[in-house]
């Protein structure tokens, strides 16, 4: 792959990560008002456009990307004026796909072309956060419907007064990060069996990827600076 090719791909992992820190970490602090679930679709909008160009390893996949961004967005959007909980599980569920392949092709790019590379490092962060983000919205979706019920210390957060969409949000990213994690601290919990089932599998998918596919990563630096030295010398 050509240096500039390379330092693109480093520029959009960069301005996918800047995004996904914005939306994760800055989003919940805004607080749930009318600006609050703006910058929350806001943000949320050009995650999913940056993850599009970031995957790009062909024209015919970044438009491929990019037009199921822009399907999902005005999706995304409508939600926003509708109180229609069909409509907001229907974006849940279209945009949690959407960015769990992303974070698929952004893995399959870096193992490919860039591993053991800066690039790497960034793109497994990048992946690590979008897989987390998919989770939370199929959780988000699922908190408005009878299929989804979480308690929060003995409390249903489905009845709890506070409930508003940046606030339920930053409770999914929360549950989806801690259970990823396998931290499970035991405050949240998933009252119903689809939850349940949809929790444990993140959790074995979430411990395979940091335990597996980061440690290899990682462990990739070394041996190919090494193999590096090695033709140095020998050349």
């Amino acid at each position: 792959m050509k240096p500039n090719v390379d330092l693109v791909f480093r520029y959009n992992l960069l301005i996918l990560l800047m995004a996904l820190v914005f939306l994760l970490l800055g989003v919940p602090l805004i607080g749930d008002s009318t600006l609050g679930r703006a910058f929350w679709r806001g943000g949320l909008t050009l995650v999913v456009i940056l993850a599009a160009m970031a995957t790009q390893r062909t024209k015919q996949m970044l438009f491929v990307g990019l037009l199921a961004a822009i399907i999902m967005t005005p999706l995304n959007w409508i939600t926003l004026a509708s109180d229609k909980h069909y409509l907001f599980l229907a974006a849940c569920v279209f945009e949690s796909v959407y960015l769990a392949v992303m974070a698929i092709l952004l893995l399959v790019a870096v193992i490919r072309k860039h591993l053991a590379t800066i690039e790497s490092i960034y793109g497994a962060i990048c992946a690590y956060l979008l897989l987390g983000l998919a989770w939370a919205m199929i959780y988000l979706g699922l908190s408005l419907s009878a299929a989804g019920e979480w308690t929060i210390n003995g409390v249903n957060f489905n009845e709890s007064s506070e409930l508003g969409e940046v606030h339920a949000f930053s409770q999914m990213i929360y549950f989806s990060f801690v259970t990823m994690s396998t931290l499970g601290y035991g405050d949240m919990t998933p009252e119903t069996v689809l939850v349940q089932t949809l929790t444990w599998m993140q959790s074995v998918s979430g411990q395979f990827y940091i335990a597996v596919l980061v440690a290899w990563l990682v462990s990739e630096i070394p041996r190919r600076q090494t193999y590096t030295s090695f033709e140095q010398r020998v050349s």
